[in-house]
Formats: C-alpha cells, sequence, structure tokens
C-alpha cells in the first residue's frame, strides 16, 4: 500500500515537472519571437522603404537628366530660330517673287528708286549701339586707352553712323568686336515700315578679295522709346554673301503702327573671327500723317538720355 502511495507521488512530481518544462519551453519561444522575431520583421519593414526611396531617387534622377536634355533641346531651338526666320523669308520670296521689289531696283541707281527713312543727310541719326564694342585698331597705347574711355563714357558710338551715310567704299562701314551688335535708329520721322536694306562691299573691291565679316543673320525692331524692353519684331533676315551688294527685305511682321525709333541686331556675320562690318542700313515704308518729325520735347528727351 505504501508502495502505491510512493508510486502515485512519484508520478505526480514527473508530471508537474514536464508541465513546468513544457510551460517554460513555451515561454521561451513566445518571449524569442516577441524580440527577435519582431527585430527580423522590423529590418524587413525597413529594407522595404529603403527599396523605395532607392526607386524614388532614381525616378528623380532620370526626371533631371530629361530635364538638362529637355533644357539643351530648347536652347538649340532658340539659336535655330533666326535661321529658320530667314529662310522662312528667302521661301517666301521665292514663292511669291512679284511681291519682294529686291531684284526690281537698279544697285547704282538705288537712292533714287527708293525713300531711305535712315539717312543723315536727311535727319536720321544713330542714338544707341548698346553693349557693342568698335572695333579700332590703335596706334599706341595712349590711343587704346583713349578710345577705351571714350566707348565707356558715349555710348552713341559715332563709328555707327557710318551705316545711315552716304558711300559704300571700302572701309566706310561700322566696324565691332564679334559677330554680334546693335545700332538704335532714329528715323526723319514716324514711319509705317514695310522693307530694310542692308549694304555691303563685293568681294571684287575688297582688298582681301573676301567678305567673310559681312553681317549674316540680322533683326529688325520698333521701338516705342529709347531702351524699350519689349519691342516689335519685323522680323529676321540673312543676308547673301554672295548676293547682290544691296539687298533688300520685305518686312516679314507689318504692323499698322508707325515707329520712329528702330533697331538693327546683328546675330552673326560670314564667319570673320575678329570684327564685322556693317555698311550701310535703309529703313523703307510710309511716313505717318502728321507725325513726321519728332517734338522738340521728344528731341531733347533722347539727347539727355
Amino acid at each position: 500500500m505504501d508502495y502505491e502511495l510512493e508510486h502515485d507521488l512519484c508520478f505526480r512530481n514527473a508530471f508537474r515537472s514536464f508541465v513546468c518544462v513544457v510551460l517554460s519551453m513555451l515561454l521561451g519561444l513566445q518571449v524569442y519571437t516577441y524580440f527577435w522575431a519582431s527585430q527580423d520583421s522590423f529590418d524587413g519593414d525597413f529594407s522595404d522603404i529603403k527599396y523605395v526611396v532607392m526607386q524614388l531617387t532614381r525616378g528623380l534622377t532620370d526626371v533631371n537628366r530629361k530635364h538638362e536634355k529637355l533644357q539643351n533641346e530648347m536652347e538649340r531651338i532658340s539659336a535655330a530660330l533666326p535661321a529658320v526666320a530667314a529662310a522662312a523669308g528667302r521661301a517666301r520670296d521665292a514663292l511669291e517673287p512679284r511681291r519682294s521689289p529686291r531684284n526690281l531696283f537698279d544697285v547704282h541707281d538705288y537712292d533714287r528708286q527708293i525713300v531711305d527713312f535712315a539717312l543723315e543727310t536727311a535727319g536720321a541719326r544713330v542714338i544707341d549701339t548698346g553693349d557693342t564694342l568698335e572695333h579700332f585698331i590703335h596706334e599706341s597705347p595712349v590711343g587704346w586707352l583713349l578710345h577705351s574711355i571714350s566707348s565707356l563714357v558715349c555710348r552713341d558710338c559715332l563709328g555707327a553712323n557710318a551705316i545711315i551715310k552716304p558711300g559704300t567704299l571700302p572701309g566706310e562701314c561700322w566696324a565691332f568686336k564679334g559677330s554680334k551688335g546693335e545700332a538704335t535708329i532714329r528715323l526723319l520721322g514716324t514711319v509705317r515700315i514695310t522693307g530694310v536694306s542692308l549694304e555691303h562691299i563685293p568681294a571684287h573691291i575688297s582688298p582681301t578679295k573676301e567678305i567673310s565679316s559681312a553681317p549674316r543673320l540680322f533683326q529688325l525692331e520698333g521701338l516705342e522709346f529709347r531702351g524699350d524692353p519689349y519691342p516689335y519684331d519685323f522680323g529676321t533676315f540673312e543676308y547673301e554673301k554672295d548676293g547682290k551688294p544691296i539687298q533688300y527685305f520685305e518686312v516679314l511682321h507689318q504692323s499698322p503702327k508707325g515707329y520712329n525709333l528702330v533697331r538693327l541686331k546683328i546675330f552673326s556675320n560670314w564667319g570673320h573671327p575678329v570684327y564685322t562690318c556693317v555698311y550701310r542700313v535703309r529703313v523703307h515704308g510710309d511716313l505717318v500723317p502728321g507725325q513726321q518729325h519728332a517734338s522738340n520735347e521728344e528731341e531733347m528727351r533722347i539727347e539727355t538720355e
């Protein structure tokens, strides 16, 4: 009897020990799952976030690359626009030859066949050349210094007046540094502009037998006042190096409004690396009735600007 009681007590103790061991293992597994398994899950979530961030960064890099490519294309298109506009003007002249009088005038008697409202002897003058630097061959450092000081003090480049004077012998031109320049001309009255003529000496009378310094692409703008930030664009044109010395261009965008000030902008020449020469510019059109001449107040304002 005592043996059976002891055997039953031993079995109970063993069962209790087994239950405690199982509970301890389950508790340990739960603790392990809570701490270590959660860390693995957190690491997994962090890896997913990292992947998403990397994908967004890669996408942003692609967007920036495409933006730079688009910006470069826009710059290239902007640089090509003057040439395209000039080509469009030539194509229009070819399709409508009767509208353009560029081939109807005798070059040797040009000024007797069409009115030039930018002629200096009739009252026009160059009033501004912007940031254009005149090309000047100095014989001494003192001459170079005086010319530099006068160029900084006076923006009314005296040499630019050559482009509105009669006479186009070799050297009788306005030479400026580089291939880009501009000149603002006050016309002899308020003019409804219909055309512009550009003149350069022919190659056969040039001392070097070539005219790479001749302007190529140029633009004519109408100004409300000196320094007008929103000028009217009459069009961009191309002077043909192998064409006639005087070439007429009908404006591409006519305006019913008259202008007293025009700005000639040169964009390029025919390859000369140092300077560009402009021999003569003529502006054509019709005077606006009642506004032939600027008032004294306007002349004083232009003089003192």
